[in-house]
C-alpha cells in the first residue's frame, strides 16, 4: 500500500473510505449491540465522528497549533498532545 500522490484522487478516496468506515461503525453498533466511537481527522484538520451512545460524547478542543486537538472521553481518558 502506498500514498496516493494525486491530490484530487486522494481526496475522493478519503471521502469514500471515510463514509465506508462510518457505515461499518454504525453497522457494528447495531448488529452486535456494541458501543462504538470513531474519530477521523482529514488532512485539513476537519473532524468526522460517530458515537453509538451518549456515553462517548467527546470534548474536543483545538490546541494553540492549528490541526492539533485534544480529545477527552468521559472518565478522564485523553488523546492528543
Amino acid at each position: 500500500m502506498k500514498r496516493i500522490e494525486n491530490e484530487s484522487n486522494r481526496q475522493v478516496t478519503f471521502s469514500k473510505r471515510r463514509n465506508g468506515l462510518l457505515k461499518k461503525a454504525f453497522e457494528l453498533s447495531v448488529l452486535c449491540d456494541a458501543e462504538v466511537a470513531l474519530i477521523v481527522f482529514s488532512t485539513t484538520g476537519k473532524l468526522y465522528e460517530f458515537s453509538s451512545t451518549s456515553r462517548f460524547k467527546l470534548m474536543i478542543s483545538s490546541k494553540d497549533v492549528p490541526g492539533e486537538y485534544r480529545v477527552r472521553f468521559p472518565g478522564g481518558t485523553t488523546l492528543g498532545q
